[in-house]
């Protein structure tokens, strides 16, 4: 297990492949954002690249059928430098529809669109339990007449229009749009029940939405400009050149794609999707497609290339995990042993000169870093667990009274400020822990800049906190104490001891890495729950006599399913995902 220190890592950067960050975010992350990191790529000069839904998410995805639509294809004319026009987003036109910017479409006509709200949804209706469209639409039943139905659009909670369904027979609801008439919802009545407490059952709901987008050749957005609008496609080019530098955030598709290029070398991948917009979802790494009508066995394997929930660290460009599912020849069944999950750690440098010295196997000379369901953790050893990593951070200037709040209820405060001494307090759900008076230069807790906390940990000292106290300022409202290289881990580790399961998965190694394997067969054929954290989805298709199965690794991020999803009644669970409500299918 090797050391990453700052200066090996400097001393690379004219040998490395130029990689970038794809991050489909807004420049700054706005408070509350969920991050989630695309492929890995090379953007030296004459790499060409196309990314879509498989292998970059944030594009529009069915994870039902595979069906996407977008596509931007980047080419490089020199090291992270794209010409004008050398970056082409590309929505297609299938069967009347589209995506666009990760949303999708009806096509109306060419350039015409209408968002689809909801695709494919399935569920029952009473009285008194309406089906909430979204956009102040919905659906409410009036009455049943034997086999028929009244159903009622409403918007805003005022009637828009009424239709009478018979069993069986599909509908719609239409509006004007420029003395046009356009459908904005459609479905099939399924099933009628006439009872004490009448309710009926609807499938194939398709919502759109009453104020369509219109598209035309010349319109920009961002950087882009629409060169081409056409019933089979819309293209938008660049329209000014893409110039990438280390650490750069560069925005491609506005609110879609940024470029994010990692501080020592061009490499990795992430986006961000705001939670005021989106509470609940899926994240998805790329997919990946095996034959399974032939005789041979089949594998997939993620990283953190292909996975972006996966742990990867820009600074140190290092990635820790991997994911990787076998399957027998002939049938859905995993082997025992055939579903793998991997993290090994890598030793990083303390920041902190001071700190190199420190006393304790674990920690000594650095720590030793590790991925563990994507998130950042410190490894300590065999059968001895993992704690989250909760701060790193190079410089804070702290001023008297100031109270800094790190994580899991710790703050950090200067409680005396006299000539170059300063008095650092950290405290806990607001009782101090610990305090030490740091005089620069001259005196403390470690060499003579260092304030540390330490706490014993599953028999281990773990140097809990940390901070180098660069400079004491005194001067009345201007004092401060400036502050370099602060490192928190959490005080709670998560056991991961031989033999501990965790999803389908048992730990069966911890040194020199943590090995989690199946101890049993597994199935396939539906959603693999291969740890707390991580799935394994799919789908299939039949193509020319042979069978086709996608597996694709996501997490689930839930905030909230209630704020998300329609209300129902209690006959029945809607038959729509969270994901494809959000996006359709």
């Amino acid at each position: 297990m090797g050391t990453i220190d700052d200066n090996h890592v400097i001393l690379q950067i004219k040998h490395v492949v130029f990689f970038l960050l794809v991050v489909l975010c807004i420049i700054i992350p706005v408070e509350g954002a969920i991050e989630q990191r695309g492929q890995l790529i090379s953007i030296a000069k004459g790499d060409h690249h196309i990314l879509n839904a498989e292998n970059c998410s944030g594009f529009y995805y069915s994870t039902t059928s595979g069906t996407y639509y977008e596509s931007l294809e980047l080419t490089f004319s020199e090291d992270g430098f794209i010409d004008t026009g050398d970056a082409i987003y590309t929505s297609k036109i299938t069967s009347g529809s589209t995506a666009f910017f990760g949303k999708k479409y009806k096509v109306l006509e060419d350039g015409m669109l209408s968002e689809s709200l909801i695709s494919s949804g399935s569920r029952d209706l009473q009285r008194g339990n309406d089906f909430d469209l979204g956009n102040g639409c919905k659906l409410v039943l009036q009455g049943i007449n034997g086999n028929y139905a009244l159903l009622e659009l409403q918007k805003n909670s005022t009637s828009v229009t009424t239709k009478t369904v018979e069993e069986g027979s599909k509908f719609n609801f239409t509006t004007e749009v420029d003395g046009t008439e356009y459908v904005i919802l459609e479905g099939t009545l399924e099933k009628v029940l006439d009872s004490k407490d009448p309710i009926v059952r609807l499938k194939s709901v398709n919502h759109y939405s009453d104020v369509p987008r219109k598209i035309e050749k010349g319109d920009e957005y961002g950087k882009f400009e629409v060169t081409a609008v056409t019933n089979k496609s819309i293209e938008l080019k660049n329209s000014a050149p893409v110039r990438m530098h280390l650490a750069d955030y560069v925005t491609i598709l506005d609110d879609l794609i940024d470029l994010r290029v990692a501080d020592t070398v061009y490499r990795a991948c992430s986006y961000n999707m705001t939670k005021d917009t989106i509470t609940s979802y899926k994240i998805r790494g790329t997919s990946l497609t095996v034959n399974r009508s032939d005789s041979s066995p089949d594998s997939c394997n993620w990283t953190a290339d292909s996975f972006g929930m996966l742990f990867y660290d820009p600074e140190y460009d290092l990635s820790t995990e991997s994911l990787e599912m076998s399957l027998d020849a002939g049938n859905d069944w995993i082997p025992e042993g055939g579903l793998v999950y991997e993290s090994l750690p890598v030793k990083i440098a303390y920041k902190n000169p001071e700190m190199m010295d420190y006393q304790e196997e674990w920690f000594n000379q650095g720590y030793s870093m590790l991925g563990w369901d994507g998130k950042k953790y410190a490894y300590f050893g065999t059968d001895q667990g993992i704690v989250n990593i909760l701060l790193e951070e190079d410089d804070k200037i702290l001023y008297p009274d100031e109270e800094y709040n790190l994580k899991e209820g710790y703050t950090l405060e200067v409680t005396d400020l006299d000539s170059d001494n300063a008095c650092l307090t950290l405290s806990r759900n607001n009782l101090p822990v610990y305090s030490s008076i740091i005089s620069p230069g001259k005196s403390a807790d470690l060499g003579t800049h260092t304030f540390l906390y330490k706490k014993e940990l599953n028999g281990i000292e773990v140097p809990l906190f940390s901070v180098y106290v660069d400079s004491v300022m005194q001067g009345g409202e201007l004092s401060a104490v400036s502050l370099k290289y602060l490192l928190h881990f959490s005080d709670s580790p998560l056991e991961l001891g031989y033999g501990k399961k965790l999803g389908q998965l048992t730990v069966v190694e911890t040194y020199p890495k943590l090995r989690l394997e199946n101890k049993h067969e597994v199935w396939s054929g539906s959603d693999i729950n291969v740890t707390e954290e991580i799935w394994i989805g799919r789908f299939e298709k039949k193509t020319s006599g042979n069978l086709y199965v996608t597996f694709y690794p996501y997490m689930n991020k839930v905030e909230n399913v209630e704020s998300i999803l329609p209300s129902v009644s209690s006959w029945s669970i809607p038959a729509i995902s969270v994901e494809e409500y959000l996006v359709g299918v």
